[in-house]
C-alpha cells in the first residue's frame, strides 16, 4: 500500500469538515450578535439584512470562521506538538490552515508594494472584512492569519520523521487540494447551496 494513503485519506475527510466548521462559526456568530435571518452556503453564509445593527456586529460575524479555522489549526497542531503527528491530527492541521494559504502571497506582495508604492486594492478576505468592520487594520489582521500555515508547516514538518515527510507531505497535499474540489464543485453545492 502506497505510504501516504492515510495522510490523503485523512485531508480528503478533513477538508470539507474544515470548510463547513469554518462557515458555522460566521453562522452561529452572526445569530448571537443580531443578524435575523444568516443563511448558510456551502463555502459562506449570507448574514442577511444588517439593518440596525453596528459595525462591529458584522465584523465579529466575518472574524468568527478564521477564530474557527485558526483554532482546529493550533489544537491539531498543539497535539503534534506534545503527543505525536498522526495522519487525522496533521490532516486537521493542515487542512484547517489551507484557509489562509492565499493570504500569504497576498500579504508578501502587500508589503512590497507598500514599501515600494502603497498598498493594494482591498482583498475580499474574511479577515481583512473583519478587521476594516471592528475599526482594526485589515492587513495586520490578515497578515497575523498568514502566519497559521507556517507555524502548521513547521509543527507538523518538525514532528514528522525523516522518512516519512515525503510521503506525508505527498498525502496531505493531495488530500486537502481533492477533498476542497469535491467540496466545492460536487458535494457542498449539492447539500447546501
Amino acid at each position: 500500500m502506497d505510504r501516504s494513503f492515510p495522510w490523503a485519506t485523512w485531508s480528503l475527510m478533513l477538508a470539507p469538515v474544515t470548510i463547513v466548521l469554518h462557515e458555522l462559526g460566521h453562522l452561529l456568530v452572526a445569530r448571537a450578535v443580531g443578524f435575523p435571518n444568516p443563511t448558510l452556503h456551502f463555502n459562506s453564509v449570507d448574514p442577511g439584512t444588517a439593518a440596525g445593527l453596528p459595525p462591529a456586529a458584522l465584523g465579529l460575524a466575518t472574524l468568527a470562521g478564521p477564530l474557527v479555522s485558526a483554532a482546529l489549526a493550533l489544537g491539531a497542531c498543539a497535539w503534534i506538538f506534545w503527543r505525536a503527528a498522526s495522519p487525522w491530527a496533521t490532516a486537521l492541521a493542515v487542512t484547517a490552515a489551507s484557509r489562509f494559504v492565499v493570504g500569504v502571497p497576498y500579504t508578501i506582495v502587500n508589503v512590497g508594494a507598500w514599501l515600494i508604492v502603497s498598498q493594494l486594492a482591498p482583498p475580499e478576505f474574511d479577515e481583512y472584512k473583519a478587521g476594516v468592520a471592528l475599526a482594526w487594520s485589515g492587513d495586520a489582521l490578515l497578515a497575523g492569519t498568514s502566519l497559521i500555515p507556517v507555524v502548521v508547516f513547521w509543527t507538523v514538518n518538525r514532528r514528522l520523521r525523516a522518512g516519512e515527510r515525503a510521503a506525508a507531505w505527498s498525502g496531505l497535499l493531495i488530500g486537502t487540494t481533492v477533498g476542497w474540489a469535491i467540496w466545492l464543485l460536487g458535494a457542498g453545492p449539492a447539500l447546501l447551496p
